[in-house]
């Protein structure tokens, strides 16, 4: 691994340097440090006379060159700011040293501790993982790292880090912890569906269990190993046999039954290792010997493997049959009662489908079981029963999210939407326009959905008279509806009523936030900045209700109103870093700044709002890649711009913003064919190319003498630009265009 100059310079202890770390995952105070822990952390200046033996020329100079000089400029110059107790200058500069030398994990290192004196713990630890990536980290920092990233979800990252932490043993034989760590890697690399690597730690995990002199384990260690024995050596036995490795399979699920004997489920989890290894036959004699047993657990599991063994037998003919009996034994399970629905709706045979689903729901419901009625009830056409069920879901949950797509599609068909909509008004008319609140606010949404507002907006009303106390989560619902449709002048309309009918100020504040919203997208400025400061005054201490401001003078075009509206709002929260959301409404304040300031021509204000961004959240994506775009379109640190533009694309594959950058800084770089190639990936990821990527695009093509693909790329860019009503840059496409036509 490459090491930049910065990394040659002093280097604390380990054991510090992982103190201070885990302290901050652990929730420790900086000052917890004991004084000899605390002499072991850098606070004296380094030793800075270790230069190349020469200075090259700033003419003759490699942008390697430069960008280490620029690091070595930075880093002198945080290690002074830090001295003289300049702690923010100093963290700031040091990230940015950083940025110039990513390879120098002296730098990541200073970072850490300073990150958390300044109580700054998210920031620490994302620099704690950039350091523990350059170097050979301590073991016990890589695995405090690694728990870190599986509480918050990272379970890719948290795997790497414990793989290192592992290796690092090199050669030696394995201890307690490492087995430890082995069981957590099995767990986690089964999460993350990689089943072969899960089984490999667990055979090891298995070997020191059943050999625990070789590795020091005492029977209070192996019961933390296995936890719940049962469920430990079901979970091995499930890898075992995803990783095509039988004979361990059955050894596991043995293993399981033992310490919790079921043997109806061990029989199912055999009838599984023996569909894994294609032998139906015994997988069917299995399932028999389980279901005369007995299933000690409600699991869908038994009756999916029986439907697939019976089809690998060519037996389709007795699915149905079978799963019948086994209902008349087993009316209790549920599971199997939502399969036979799911057999029944498949072959068409909606009654019986329905019959299942409706016991199902009145034993134990699910929302599958709503969800599973409601298409059996819309393909066989039977719109009352539907409209109880909807009526139903919705009373429970308050929304029909748990229909996923099938909402969709009943939204969508406007046969069917009618007919709903004409069965509630003709309920409305027989009881004095009173409906029941599930019945109204399931057509309601429905409505919004499919475009029917005048039914929407008559459906809301009745919920919220129906259901008072919820008639906040309406007005939301309905409001939020209409700006989604494109309705801003009804969400207006809507978020007033609200205001009025709404006495809780947190909800009277955050239909403020919604109003000035509408109110904007409906070109009625003044009046949005009137709602949008009303949401300020009413909750003052929420950023997002201050950003509103800005955005609502951003969308009006009054660019350097919103300049200022950002710029209040980032000095107000800036020093706040107890909150993630916070942090993240910062971040986006951020973002929206560099770009008013882009459209201004300040592009060195613009830099340094991006540069604030990535000096916090060092792997932002959009920040790397708008902060490279800018360098790369002025000519600026092209190898830097490259990298982080690279590392954009790496993240999001699919943004045809950031392959345009890629594509704008390799044709900034001269090497035009790899610029067409991500030029023309950038036009392909979207139905209408931005008129800026064709743009591009026209240039490389022109540069490798495609110059009729040039002049079609040309073509379309101005096209779209008139079409944005953006004739300056249409005219400058043109002129470009004039000397190629034909």
């Amino acid at each position: 691994m490459y090491s930049g100059f910065l990394s040659r310079l002093s280097r604390p202890a380990d054991v510090a340097r992982a103190f201070v770390v885990v302290s901050g995952l652990l929730g420790l105070p900086p000052d917890c440090l004991s004084a000899d822990s605390k002499s072991l952390v850098p606070s004296a200046a380094p030793d800075l006379q270790e230069v190349p033996e020469r200075f090259t020329p700033a003419e003759l100079r490699s942008a390697v060159e430069q960008r280490r000089l620029e690091a070595i400029t930075l880093f002198a110059t945080a290690r002074s700011a830090q001295q003289q107790g300049e702690l923010g200058s100093a963290l700031r500069l040091y990230q940015r040293a950083l940025r110039y030398d990513p390879t120098s994990p002296t730098i990541a290192r200073a970072i850490v501790p300073l990150a958390f004196q300044l109580k700054r713990p998210a920031v620490a630890v994302r620099y704690a993982l950039l350091a523990a990536e350059l170097e050979e980290a301590d073991p016990v920092l890589l695995r405090r790292l690694g728990i870190y990233l599986t509480e918050q979800g990272d379970w890719e990252k948290a795997v790497q880090l414990f793989e290192r932490a592992l290796q690092s043993r090199g050669e030696q034989h394995e201890t307690t912890a490492d087995i430890l760590l082995r069981m957590e890697l099995g767990r986690l690399y089964h999460l993350i569906d990689r089943n072969k690597m899960a089984a490999d730690h667990f055979a090891k995990v298995l070997h020191a269990i059943e050999n625990p002199k070789d590795y020091a384990l005492d029977d209070e260690t192996k019961k933390v190993l296995l936890g719940d024995a049962a469920l430990t050596c079901e979970l091995m036995g499930d890898c075992f046999s995803a990783a095509g490795r039988p004979k361990e399979a059955l050894a596991a699920y043995e293993k399981a039954n033992k310490a919790k004997p079921q043997p109806g489920r061990y029989q199912v989890n055999c009838a599984g290792v023996y569909l894994q290894e294609e032998k139906p036959e015994k997988a069917l004699a299995s399932l028999e010997t389980a279901f005369r047993n007995g299933l000690e657990t409600d699991d869908a599991r038994p009756f999916v493997m029986l439907i697939s063994t019976l089809r690998r037998l060519n037996r389709e003919d007795d699915i149905l049959p079978r799963l019948e009996a086994l209902l008349e034994l087993q009316e209790d399970q549920p599971a199997l009662r939502l399969i036979l629905a799911e057999q029944y709706r498949e072959a068409g045979k909606f009654d019986e489908a329905a019959k299942q689903y409706d016991a199902l729901r009145q034993i134990s419901p699910s929302l599958i079981s709503f969800r599973g009625l409601v298409e059996t009830y819309r393909r066989s056409g039977q719109v009352e029963l539907l409209l109880r069920v909807l009526a139903e879901l919705a009373d429970k949950t308050g929304t029909l999210d748990a229909l996923g797509s099938e909402g969709k599609v009943i939204a969508g068909d406007t046969d069917l939407l009618g007919e709903l909509i004409e069965l509630v008004r003709k309920r409305q008319a027989e009881e004095d326009g009173k409906l029941d609140f599930g019945t109204a606010i399931a057509v309601a949404i429905l409505s919004l959905e499919g475009g029917r507002f005048e039914a929407a907006g008559d459906c809301f009303e009745a919920a919220v008279a129906a259901r008072p106390e919820a008639a906040a989560e309406m007005f939301v619902l309905w409001g939020v509806g209409l700006l989604v449709s494109d309705e801003p002048a009804m969400a207006v309309r809507v978020f007033r009523r609200a205001i009025q009918q709404v006495e809780h100020a947190k909800s009277r504040s955050l239909f403020h936030f919604y109003l000035a919203g509408a109110l904007e997208l409906d070109r009625r400025t003044d009046e949005a900045l009137a709602a949008a400061r009303k949401a300020v005054d009413l909750a003052p201490d929420v950023p997002r209700f201050h950003a509103r401001i800005g955005w609502v003078l951003h969308h009006a075009g009054r660019n350097r109103e919103a300049i200022e509206a950002y710029r209040r709002m980032i000095k107000q929260f800036g020093d706040d870093h107890n909150s993630p959301d916070t942090r993240d409404a910062l971040r986006q304040a951020r973002l929206i700044l560099s770009s008013l300031y882009v459209v201004e021509g300040d592009l060195d204000e613009a830099e340094s709002w991006l540069e604030e961004i990535l000096d916090e959240f060092p792997g932002d994506p959009g920040a790397m890649n708008d902060l490279g775009y800018l360098w790369a379109d002025q000519g600026e640190k092209l190898d830097l711009a490259l990298e982080m533009i690279e590392q954009a694309v790496a993240a999001e594959p699919e943004n045809s913003a950031f392959r345009d950058s890629l594509g704008w800084v390799y044709y900034r770089l001269g090497r035009y064919g790899e610029a067409v190639v991500e030029l023309e990936k950038a036009v392909g990821l979207d139905e209408e190319p931005d008129p800026t990527i064709l743009d591009h695009l026209g240039d490389a093509l022109l540069r490798i003498d495609r110059t009729d693909k040039a002049r079609d790329a040309w073509q379309r860019a101005v096209e779209a630009f008139r079409k944005a009503d953006e004739a300056a840059k249409a005219d400058a496409v043109e002129k470009k265009l004039s000397p190629l036509k034909k």
